[in-house]
């Protein structure tokens, strides 16, 4: 069985691999524009220029030297850019994984319906590792704060749901007969 996510990725020629285990993958998914933060300078630039030269298109200094439709000219180039900045904004799929790094995934490449499919394959694989892995029979010959550690280490993660992890508790308190070390009051 598989105990990690691993991919390729290529960055100006180098490729690298990396592995994530199931156990630093977060189940929870959600939706991450990304934009290109340095695309919208020339945008705000080239949208500076084309208002700048349409107010002054009349001046008496420029016409010789096609001033008076230098804005048309900023204004093409201002349009462009702004194509190009819309067209590079991306629509993700973005899944936590430890220490605030994240995977990403487009959302529609090749189309919504593979990624989509993909992205549950992977969290019921990463479940049933780590069900197979944590999720064992109450044993006496483990500790019990491990054994609980683990059970809601596995709840917090949301492999298990509520009712196995109360089943699970019943299981391994009956096994500990904790019922007869507890002190206090009822």
């Amino acid at each position: 069985m598989e105990t990690k996510v691993v991919y390729k990725s290529t960055l100006f020629g180098k490729e690298f691999e990396v592995s994530i285990p199931y156990e630093n993958l977060s189940r929870h998914k959600d939706s991450y524009l990304l934009n290109r933060k340095n695309f919208y300078i020339p945008v705000i630039a080239l949208g500076f220029l084309t208002f700048v030269t349409f107010m002054w298109r009349n001046d008496k200094d420029l016409q010789n030297d096609l001033g008076e439709y230098q804005w048309i000219i900023w204004g093409g180039f201002f349009l462009i850019s702004t194509s190009i900045y819309l067209l590079s904004i991306e629509n993700l799929w973005r899944i936590r994984v430890h220490y605030n790094t994240y995977l990403y995934f487009f959302k529609s490449i090749p189309n919504k319906k593979v990624v989509d499919d993909f992205l549950e394959f992977l969290f019921e694989m990463r479940d049933n590792y780590l069900k197979e892995t944590y999720f064992y029979k109450p044993n006496k010959n483990l500790s019990f704060e491990s054994q609980i550690n683990n059970l809601q280490w596995l709840r917090k993660n949301e492999v298990i749901s509520a009712s196995e992890f109360k089943n699970r508790m019943k299981e391994l308190e009956e096994v500990f007969n904790q019922e007869q070390t507890k002190i206090g009051f009822n």
